[in-house]
């Protein structure tokens, strides 16, 4: 089984024109995200030539049993520097929220880049103004090919000229703690209950091969790979799905198929 998905497009204060030059589409503000794999509201995502088959309706022929599609897959690249922001996990979405899913996402570079992260996040508390958090970023350049694990609860961001495939929980919660006087709503109490201390060593993964964080699994594969079961697949270059030939950045749900070429696989893990 093949699906293909035709992205939806995502004008942001922050967006790049490269993803509008890429994708040969025309906004303003420009695109910031490319929504490639997508069943959440506004912006789901369709399969390209079979207008009976939706998400819903692949999960229940399926026997998938989730409120919507737990995966939502971007291509996302800004112009600015992305608020400085938190994502709540599983357990504050579901009591704060009402949303099944909290949002654990990865970042994969293709093209170089940059972000930044407070690592003690929780020392968010201590900050009597909400700018004051920029003080303790820690900043990083990245390399085509290298992954960065993004836990709920960890205080980040995103560079300009970065171009990322972000592979996330089905979930839009982002609890912003600063935007660079961009003056868009804050979301300070809310993100001083998300936030969470980690090692940055442990979420940085050069050349990266493979993660699985227990809410999904990515691994990069080169050359022919036979996929067991249900995989979702981001063509990095071109390529093939089923002797299907294939373009960068084309998103397709396999099952029990053979792809060739660069990608990244994604497989829901719980």
């Amino acid at each position: 089984m093949v699906l293909k998905f035709e992205p939806r497009f995502r004008p942001m204060v922050w967006g790049s024109p490269k993803l509008n030059e890429l994708f040969k589409v025309e906004s303003s503000p420009p695109v910031g995200e490319v929504w490639l794999l997508s069943d959440l509201e506004p912006l789901v995502t369709s399969v390209v030539d079979q207008e009976k088959t939706s998400l819903k309706n692949f999960m229940k022929d399926f026997g998938m049993d989730f409120p919507r599609f737990p995966l939502l897959i971007k291509l996302v690249s800004p112009a600015q520097w992305l608020s400085i922001q938190v994502h709540p996990d599983d357990t504050i979405a579901r009591a704060v929220e009402n949303e099944p899913w909290g949002k654990t996402e990865c970042w994969y570079f293709v093209e170089p880049g940059k972000i930044a992260v407070v690592p003690n996040g929780t020392i968010l508390k201590d900050c009597s103004e909400t700018s004051q958090i920029s003080e303790h970023l820690v900043y990083l350049e990245m390399n085509v090919g290298d992954l960065f694990f993004v836990p709920a609860g960890l205080i980040h961001t995103l560079g300009p000229d970065s171009v990322v495939v972000e592979i996330q929980q089905a979930s839009d919660l982002t609890y912003r703690i600063y935007d660079w006087g961009r003056k868009r709503e804050t979301h300070i109490e809310k993100a001083s209950m998300a936030v969470k201390d980690f090692r940055i060593e442990a979420l940085i993964h050069r050349n990266f091969e493979r993660l699985n964080c227990g809410t999904f699994s990515v691994h990069h594969t080169f050359g022919r790979t036979h996929l067991i079961g249900l995989s979702t697949v981001v063509f990095l270059k071109d390529g093939f799905v089923a002797d299907i030939a294939t373009k960068a950045f084309e998103t397709f749900i396999v099952v029990d198929e053979t792809i060739e070429g660069d990608a990244l696989v994604v497989k829901v893990e719980k």
